[in-house]
């Protein structure tokens, strides 16, 4: 059984950010450990972003990350990301996540791998992916903007009026599922960590209660 807490430690930086204590050893250390050369060119390891700190600049970045995190789904969910864009687009560590009553397992630790991401489906994964619409959707969208082309410029003006809505139904509809998929992440470590549920349901509190600073 493995331990896992939230505690301060002073970054390679020289700053201070909360980090997920595993065993005694801040995740960032293992990390440094097991560092695969796809990110040699990075610098150091040690003072990565913790992507469920609420830091990220888009607020639905921020939001998909914590929807990840409270699912019961097995889920890849990002644990760190770059500290210089603070967002998912560049450095971004995944731990493969399943949950059962008892326990919570990290599995595996890999790093995203965005050359297949396809910005022009992301783009338009938002209101226009009709195969995301629930009977909702259809009732609300469906003789609408659901019909509009990509571009338009009704397609724009909802968009400029539903902006949070639109950027997070791209989180969902694209983001969330490229994450899923094996060929888009590079496994870089398999510690196989087994926390209590209740310890780590704590764990995940405190994060909460940390990332409304």
């Amino acid at each position: 059984m493995n331990h896992i807490e939230v505690k301060q430690v002073k970054t390679y930086y020289g700053y201070q950010e909360f980090y997920w204590i595993i065993d005694g050893r801040p995740i960032t250390a293992y990390l440094e450990q097991h560092r695969p050369d796809s990110l040699s060119a990075f610098g150091s390891l040690l003072g990565l972003l913790p992507a469920w700190s609420g830091k990220l600049i888009w607020p639905w970045e921020n939001d998909l990350v914590w929807e990840m995190v409270c699912s019961e789904e097995e889920l890849n969910v990002p644990l760190l990301v770059c500290e210089d864009d603070c967002d998912l687009s560049c450095i971004v560590i995944v731990a493969h996540i399943r949950k059962t009553e008892t326990y919570v397992y990290w599995d595996t630790i890999g790093s995203l791998d965005h050359s297949h991401f396809d910005l022009s489906q992301y783009n338009q994964s938002g209101i226009l992916c009709l195969e995301a619409y629930t009977d909702e959707d259809w009732e609300n969208y469906g003789d609408n903007i659901a019909l509009e082309p990509y571009g338009s410029a009704e397609y724009w003006k909802w968009v400029s009026e539903n902006g949070y809505e639109e950027h997070m139904r791209r989180q969902r509809n694209y983001r969330k599922p490229y994450m899923q998929d094996e060929q888009n992440i590079e496994w870089i470590w398999s510690p196989g960590w087994k926390f209590e549920r209740k310890d780590y349901e704590a764990m995940v509190t405190q994060y909460e209660k940390l990332r409304g600073r």
